[in-house]
């Protein structure tokens, strides 16, 4: 189908949706970047913890994520990690969506929704969202991706097995969803949750700490906006952490508990830095870059 327009208004773009459909509106290209991989997210969560998942994405990186008792719980969580990085936002929810959601969304500054279904009378109330130019996805929950993925940039085609391994389900619930979380955004990425929820995004720098900084103060101003001590947080990197100020930085957020691939030349130093400073060091072995 033709879409709206590519990344920028300039830019003519087409799709093929396979197993998203659009129940209203008509998605651009970017629309359906922050569908697909928040789709991803939510139906991986929800599969590994078996309750309702829900995602608040921007550009192609969670604004928020969360776990909830019902689906409109999950994305009240999700959406209250990072408010002002989620105005605007694409939501992502495992389950169908109902009417008490669909409330919620008609409030709040969204662009657009993929679920796996809709209660009826629902895809009504949102399509006139947005006068009347909301966008609703349904995606088929029951579509088995292939094996491998293809992107064809400036004549270079670039083929890779899909990333499909399997997280430790050992972890601590929050040391999973960091993990969940960090697989379905932009490198370089730090994640910092609490009580199944993101609190804390860093995503998409290029220095490690500069994600964990962000990721920090993010932590920072959702503890003082709900009113709680910043504590037993737990910390989920992408990538190795390759100095241990990364540590420095976490432990003045509350952290407890870090969870990183290893491997690196450093990590015995990170794990010095971790128990002086009392938390929890978990080598996953399992890198998550996305680009």
């Amino acid at each position: 189908m033709e879409l709206r327009y590519g990344s920028n208004p300039h830019q003519s773009a087409s799709a093929e949706l396979g197993p998203i459909s659009v129940r209203a509106g008509s998605p651009s290209y970017i629309n359906l970047l922050d569908a697909v991989t928040g789709w991803q997210l939510v139906r991986e969560a929800g599969e590994a913890f078996g309750v309702p998942a829900a995602a608040s994405y921007k550009h192609v990186s969670p604004a928020g994520a969360a776990l909830g008792d019902s689906v409109t719980d999950a994305y009240r969580r999700a959406r209250d990690a990072d408010p002002k990085s989620s105005y605007g936002d694409f939501v992502a929810v495992s389950q169908p969506v109902d009417a008490e959601l669909a409330d919620v969304l008609r409030r709040v500054v969204s662009d657009g929704i993929i679920a796996p279904g809709y209660e009826p009378g629902v895809v009504e109330v949102l399509a006139a969202k947005k006068r009347g130019t909301y966008l609703v996805l349904e995606a088929d929950p029951d579509f088995e991706p292939p094996a491998d993925e293809v992107r064809e940039m400036y004549g270079v085609r670039l083929t890779q097995q899909r990333d499909e391994l399997p997280l430790p389900r050992t972890l601590p619930d929050d040391v999973l969803l960091g993990m969940i979380v960090a697989r379905y955004t932009q490198s370089n990425t730090v994640v910092m949750l609490k009580d199944r929820m993101t609190i804390g995004i860093g995503a998409g720098q290029q220095s490690r700490v500069d994600c964990t900084r962000l990721a920090g103060e993010k932590a920072a101003v959702w503890a003082q906006r709900a009113g709680v001590p910043l504590t037993d947080v737990s910390m989920v990197s992408d990538g190795a952490l390759p100095f241990a100020d990364n540590v420095e930085e976490a432990a003045r957020y509350g952290v407890t508990h870090i969870a990183e691939p290893g491997g690196s030349i450093r990590s015995p130093e990170i794990a010095t830095a971790c128990a002086d400073h009392g938390i929890t060091w978990t080598p996953t072995a399992v890198r998550l870059f996305r680009h």
